[in-house]
């Protein structure tokens, strides 16, 4: 990946990951335990100790569903910066190209639940037949990738993370067609244990995200920095610092490549968004 390509950068993460950066502590323990009560009826383990993911598979399985996709994402607009995705509950096969392949940009389920975000019950057939009307290469790429991976239909989750400012989606998926069969027994069932899954994950993912944005500015581009937050512009910025036009834009186009944005405005307005968060 290259930031200036304007693919996101991908952070993928796994239960094992989660357990040995909190192992022992008392939200890890709360948190393990929360997701054990929601899967110990499907895997008739009595232990919380003995938790794993793979637990809730079987739950999932119980549902009628059979992945778990769980992201979390930096988004501005429709661009996504960072994803951050858990390695155990959906094949990287998907995750990765869907990814990569900026395949979200034009994925019609991602455009609902970020609209809404409600739960949105989706099915292959209508991602189908949306790429043949509109003839969008990456909505039939979609398609291809669901296809290829038995993901016939399934319910998006969009889930909260305020202290992160990440959108949080979770997307459940079934090899069987049409969606008659997803009500609401069914959508309480995938949330629950999208929910479960959420809080564990949440506080790796704040230790995660806290330690990526605490990079070091020099302190001129930590001046640069905030001047531009404050709305001014490079010679308004340059003759505040007492220097060259050249660089300050120097430094603005440092700090864009750091951020992964593709422009000032993006970069004041991420850099802003992080302050407030």
């Amino acid at each position: 990946m290259t930031y200036a390509d304007g693919t996101p950068l991908v952070e993928w993460f796994s239960q094992a990951d989660l357990a040995a950066a909190f192992a022992g502590s008392a939200e890890w323990q709360a948190a393990s335990r929360e997701v054990f009560t929601v899967v110990q009826s499907a895997s008739g383990k009595s232990d919380p100790g003995a938790f794993d993911f793979a637990q809730c598979h079987a739950r999932l399985r119980q549902i009628g569903f059979s992945t778990l996709g769980y992201g979390a994402y930096e988004m501005i607009g429709r661009r996504m910066l960072c994803a951050h995705l858990l390695r155990d509950l959906a094949p990287a096969t998907f995750m990765q190209p869907y990814i990569e392949g900026m395949l979200y940009e034009t994925d019609p389920r991602f455009a609902q639940v970020r609209q809404s975000g409600f739960p949105v019950a989706w099915r292959l057939d209508d991602i189908e037949a949306a790429a043949q009307r509109g003839g969008d290469r990456k909505v039939a790429a979609l398609a291809g990738h669901l296809r290829a991976h038995a993901m016939n239909s399934g319910v998006i989750f969009s889930l909260s993370a305020p202290r992160l400012d990440l959108r949080v989606a979770v997307n459940v998926t079934s090899e069987t067609h049409g969606t008659d069969w997803i009500d609401d027994r069914v959508i309480g069932g995938a949330l629950s244990v999208s929910l479960a899954v959420h809080r564990v994950a949440l506080p790796f993912l704040e230790a995660r995200v806290a330690r990526a944005r605490g990079f070091a500015l020099g302190q001129e581009q930590q001046a640069v920095l905030e001047r531009l937050v404050h709305g001014l512009s490079d010679q308004e910025i340059a003759s505040a610092l007492r220097t060259s036009l050249h660089k300050v834009g120097h430094h603005i186009r440092s700090l864009e490549r750091l951020f992964n944005v593709q422009n000032r405005a993006q970069l004041a307005y991420l850099a802003a968004r992080r302050l407030r968060a």
